[in-house]
């Protein structure tokens, strides 16, 4: 990933999620404007159960574990660790970048596990205040400062 074009797939995934996210909370501010409330996703089609609904949740969680499969396994020649013991230093930015992209397939997965089997309330569209303080506590600050601390080494 140390390249652009290392950088282009995962790129691509957070713009396209990223504009999908931005086009959705416009419409449904436009539609109701009263009762709008900012969603952790959303789903394709306006909530109702067609089969790509859950779309932005497998794109987050597919790209994410293809790019950390591409960063863990095949950037690292599976040399991850020295021949004297600890992790390899050569590869300490493969498994930062791992790092990251392991926590935006969690995001996805439990909220695609959370959605489907509709037992467990943990990143879900009908959440409690108590569900966003503590998505919002913990998933995102935590990756804005992983990407604050990984890009202190790339200045």
């Amino acid at each position: 990933m140390g390249s652009f074009k290392g950088h282009l797939l995962p790129g691509t995934l957070f713009l396209a999620v990223g504009a999908w996210n931005v086009w959705a909370a416009v419409a449904r501010f436009a539609f109701d404007p009263a009762g709008f409330r900012l969603l952790v996703w959303n789903p394709v089609g306006g909530g109702g159960g067609g089969a790509l609904r859950h779309l932005e949740l497998y794109v987050i969680a597919g790209g994410a574990f293809l790019d950390m499969c591409v960063e863990v396994l095949y950037s690292t020649h599976l040399h991850i660790f020295a021949p004297g013991g600890g992790v390899n230093p050569t590869h300490l930015n493969d498994l930062e970048h791992g790092g990251m992209l392991l926590m935006f397939f969690l995001f996805g997965a439990l909220a695609l596990l959370s959605e489907k089997t509709r037992s467990v309330s943990i990143i879900s569209l009908h959440y409690t205040a108590i569900d966003d303080m503590i998505q919002d506590s913990s998933i995102f600050p935590q990756n804005f400062i992983h990407f604050i601390l990984f890009s202190l080494d790339h200045l």
